[in-house]
């Protein structure tokens, strides 16, 4: 339950070090990359997990608090409306995932 949890967080961090350094040294075009990166991770966080081989439904509650945050950070890191779009967002891509999933079932889970 764990480990896929454990590696979409490392992956993060990985990303978010990295985007910070690349700010730091105006490396542009990998702060560009990397945020992409960041922004797909975020808002996929159900469908990365379940690529990950876990429970999709582990992400509802961060899916949120990392949404904010992004749209805090494309908002300027500055209060805005547009917050409340990337979490809404968010929150619908989770559920399109989880319903979209909910029909994906291992072919030999349903040996009997």
């Amino acid at each position: 339950m764990w480990k896929p949890i454990f590696w979409y967080a490392a992956i993060y961090s990985a990303l978010f070090a990295t985007h910070i350094i690349a700010a730091a040294n105006d490396l542009d075009l990998l702060f560009k990359i990397v945020a992409i990166m960041i922004t797909g991770q975020t808002m996929l966080a159900g469908l990365c997990i379940h690529f990950l081989k876990g429970n999709v439904r582990h992400a509802r509650i961060p899916v949120v608090c990392l949404a904010a945050g992004l749209g805090w950070a494309y908002a300027g890191m500055d209060e805005s409306w547009t917050i409340a779009l990337w979490v809404i967002g968010a929150i619908v891509l989770q559920i399109g995932t989880e319903r979209g999933l909910k029909y994906s079932v291992p072919a030999e889970s349903n040996n009997v």
